[in-house]
């Protein structure tokens, strides 16, 4: 839509100066003007002949009811602007659409192509009473027509066959015996989706884009290898949706809405009746959701009987948090037993990186919190969780150092009385509460003392070097993170980090370093 409406609002073109290209964009009808196609019919003629210009002009009605036809259709200012004249005058994708556009435009003034059909019955068999047909049917452009301009196309399940003649003798070099089953739907891709949003008549072309958008940034689908699969996320709150608000999640809702619009437009109904009949259920609605709707991590669906808990041996249950569905312990909260699961409901088994812990030497374990994916160490049985050490993942997958503890003042927060914290910053020293995030109480450093500032300063110095940050490394050495505690430049993601094995299985003991385990690594 952004190339679009830059060819709307005009484009310099050497030797014109800025001229828009196209007609207004955010129309779905397929109405032409008697200029538009005199146009269309001027270019045809003179440019491939009168084999390729119909007698009349080709008039197309939308198979939208709903479609929006105030505007003329999407098409090129002048026919005469061919795509690669003005190629140069764009960027890539802009000279894309323009092309399509002005294709489709003068395509659809242009006579239909004609293809000859051909089927061969083609007779076998060793027994001449009961011989064996095999049928090949195919076609063979005659007259291009309008493919002339749009290009023929290439996909459909309609071959091309050769010259063969009645009698010809042939023998069979080959046999592929298939079994068909009924497959079920394809899942949809972003072309398959609009197209279907259009056909039930939701959303208008200028808000398709925003819709699957939306439906992405909010992570309700994911798309693997160009197909949409909706996540946990998108299931529950689909369901959630349609248990609480039946009428408003129905396929034709916005589509029987948009009627009763243009209706009150058209002629004239009341407004404001439209409005009752639609408030007044959805309030009773929303007050019903308000008091008995669960809540979605509330809701417990039971897990296959083969996965067990791995400290109580219980049985596990689906829950739901925020980051998508997991495995827990039937048993909780006596049992805390939890393991992220794919999406197929799998336990999803741990992920050892060729990360080493900056406390233990140990190679290090991928997980998924409340606050998305981070690194910790591995812990051997009674081990504590002090004993390792949490290293997040940034936004581009990899992994930075702990960062140093502040160091406590005797100053009081303003806010709280709580003790301050000093920290060094980008613009130096500033003091935050000690009981941050419950209270955000800032202290004012600039209004300090000079003896104090000094005094402060060189503890948090003192402090600095007694707990320096620690340089992230891999197992054999390699640097992931600087002395800030920043990803080095190149440094590989996490993801990339990713081991095959179980690195427990060749370390000779919990704390050192082996040659088996740096090959492993």
């Amino acid at each position: 839509m952004r190339a679009a409406q830059a060819l709307y609002e005009g484009v310099n073109i050497p030797g014109e100066g800025p001229v828009g290209l196209i007609t207004y964009m955010r129309t779905d009808s397929t109405h032409l003007s008697g200029e538009a196609i005199e146009m269309a019919r001027t270019y045809i003629g003179k440019t491939f002949g009168d084999t390729y210009l119909p007698e009349k002009p080709n008039f197309f009605s939308s198979s939208n009811k709903a479609a929006q036809e105030a505007h003329e259709a999407i098409r090129p200012t002048d026919a005469m602007r061919h795509p690669d004249k003005v190629a140069k005058s764009l960027s890539s994708d802009q000279a894309r659409l323009y092309r399509l556009i002005w294709e489709r435009f003068v395509a659809c003034q242009m006579t239909p192509a004609q293809w000859d059909s051909t089927t061969f019955l083609i007779e076998g068999g060793t027994d001449p009473k009961t011989p064996c047909v095999f049928k090949a049917s195919g076609r063979r452009l005659a007259f291009d027509g309008h493919y002339r301009v749009s290009g023929v196309p290439m996909g459909g399940e309609d071959i091309v066959l050769p010259d063969l003649e009645e009698g010809q003798g042939m023998r069979p070099f080959h046999f592929d015996p298939q079994q068909k089953f009924t497959s079920p739907p394809p899942r949809y891709t972003e072309a398959s989706l609009i197209k279907m949003l259009e056909s039930e008549g939701i959303g208008r072309p200028s808000t398709y884009a925003s819709i699957i958008s939306v439906i992405q940034d909010r992570k309700y689908v994911e798309q693997l290898e160009r197909r949409f699969y909706a996540t946990d996320l998108g299931e529950v709150v689909t369901d959630k949706l349609i248990e609480a608000f039946p009428n408003l999640l129905d396929v034709s809702y916005t589509r029987e809405m948009e009627t009763e619009l243009d209706k009150i437009e058209e002629d004239h109904l009341d407004w404001i009746q439209m409005l009752q009949d639609f408030y007044g259920p959805f309030k009773e609605s929303l007050a019903k959701a308000e008091e008995e709707l669960q809540h979605a991590k509330a809701e417990i669906q039971p897990a296959p009987e083969q996965y067990r808990c791995q400290k109580c041996n219980s049985t596990l249950v689906y829950r739901f948090g925020k980051n998508g569905r997991f495995l827990s312990c039937s048993t909780y909260p006596d049992c805390d037993y939890a393991c992220p699961c794919d999406r197929e409901g799998k336990p999803r088994p741990a992920e050892f990186v060729n990360i080493k812990c900056p406390k233990t030497g140990r190679p290090m374990i991928k997980k998924t919190g409340r606050f998305g994916p981070f690194v910790t160490t591995i812990l051997e049985d009674g081990e504590s969780n002090d004993v390792g050490i949490i290293l997040n993942i940034d936004k581009k997958g990899h992994v930075t150092a702990p960062s140093q503890p502040p160091l406590e003042t005797d100053l009081p927060c303003p806010t709280c009385e709580a003790p301050l914290n000093l920290r060094d910053g980008v613009r130096g020293p500033w003091l935050g509460c000690s009981r941050f995030p419950k209270c955000r109480g800032r202290g004012k450093w600039a209004e300090l003392e000079p003896a104090k500032k000094e005094a402060l300063e060189k503890q948090l110095e003192a402090h600095k070097k007694e707990h320096p940050i620690p340089i992230i490394e891999t197992m054999d050495g390699m640097p992931l993170t600087d002395k800030n505690g920043k990803p080095v430049k190149n440094a590989p993601t996490v993801d990339q980090l990713l081991l095959d094995d179980d690195p427990r299985e060749v370390m000779p003991d919990s704390s050192g370093l082996s040659a088996e385990l740096e090959s492993v690594a």
